[in-house]
């Protein structure tokens, strides 16, 4: 069900134009990928932002750099996203995402070992993918199309690089079971401190307007958003009988 708060145009030209051919030898529209759209570090292939937010966000931003391209591809193309089928997709280069390289944060002794992070940057790689609703749907299932950009890098170089050097800030930023330590994540994305927060609070534009702050255990752990910015409650997002999802807003 589409979130009240973030009631948005149904359609958006540029998506609705997009197909195999032009994806490849069109321009990287970077600026309309950013704008308005979800950012969700450390992602894995948790589709639940997609299912609960298509109904408002047209374009989905996925980061993490423990995932393999092939990995990836066989998820999307097996299990993918139930009613869609993928109509156009593309490699994305580097220089696309990052034309003056990737920014590294200010980070501080307490962040973790920021080694882990640079050994896996050299399996860096970009997918874009366009997804439409099957002509054996209805309509009510959900929108026309929704982009997703899934980027092998660092959440917090990913963010610095794409949101504040191009002075964007994405409608909505998820911080579901990111991970840390044996989840592999070199530092800790939910406290309220975390070299993350920094990182989103440096952009001269402000925080995402929204926050979804939750992941899997025991629900009464997420009753609280990850970051104390985030101070008004909006609703829970089912995540199955082992999780929980809150969406908050400044």
């Amino acid at each position: 069900m589409p979130i009240e708060l973030l009631k948005m145009e149904e359609q958006q030209e540029w998506l609705l134009s997009i197909n195999q051919e032009n994806i490849e030898k069109n321009t990287f529209p970077i600026q309309e990928l950013l704008t308005q759209s979800l950012y969700y570090p450390s992602s894995g292939f948790d589709g639940d932002p997609v299912r609960h937010l298509s109904g408002n966000i047209k374009s989905f931003i996925y980061v993490d750099y423990g995932k393999s391209f092939e990995e990836l591809d066989a998820n999307l193309k097996s299990s993918g996203f139930r009613g869609y089928q993928i109509v156009a997709e593309r490699i994305v280069k580097e220089q696309e995402l990052a034309p003056n390289g990737w920014l590294i944060p200010n980070i501080e002794l307490k962040d973790g070992n920021f080694s882990t992070c640079l050994m896996n940057r050299e399996r860096f790689f970009c997918h874009w993918y366009i997804f439409e609703l099957r002509g054996d749907m209805p309509y009510e299932h959900g929108p026309k199309r929704f982009s997703l950009l899934f980027i092998c890098q660092d959440g917090i170089i990913a963010y610095k690089t794409l949101f504040n050097a191009n002075s964007i800030v994405p409608l909505a930023i998820a911080i579901i079971q990111p991970g840390f330590g044996f989840g592999r994540n070199w530092t800790d994305f939910t406290v309220g401190d975390s070299l993350l927060y920094r990182t989103v609070s440096e952009n001269k534009l402000g925080l995402p307007a929204i926050l979804l702050s939750g992941g899997y255990g025991p629900k009464k752990w997420y009753k609280k958003p990850c970051w104390p910015a985030y101070t008004k409650f909006v609703q829970f997002l089912n995540k199955g009988a082992n999780g929980n999802t809150g969406v908050w807003s400044l």
